[in-house]
């Protein structure tokens, strides 16, 4: 063979082991993300002091429309503070 596709073919072998690296990464980044979301959600639930039942409530009203504070009010969701509610109305 010649030396041109030899190398050609070491190029091409390079390529596929760097596109496996590439490929391994963003999957782990992927799953990274995906928890640190599960995470993000949690601690709103836990600051919004929500039930599960109240989450089910919630989400079911976010289908149809975004949630009010009347909406919040009739599901039971109640805040420590002025600021978390100001913060999840954002």
């Amino acid at each position: 063979m010649s030396e041109k596709l030899e190398k050609m073919r070491a190029d091409l072998a390079k390529a596929k082991e760097r596109r496996i690296q590439l490929n391994n990464r963003i999957e782990l980044l992927e799953r990274r993300i995906a928890e640190a979301e599960k995470v993000e959600v949690a601690e709103m639930v836990r600051t919004a002091n929500v039930t599960p039942e109240q989450l089910a409530i919630l989400l079911k009203q976010a289908a149809s429309a975004a949630p009010n504070p009347a909406a919040l009010a009739a599901a039971g969701v109640t805040f420590d503070n002025k600021e978390d509610m100001d913060e999840s109305m954002e």
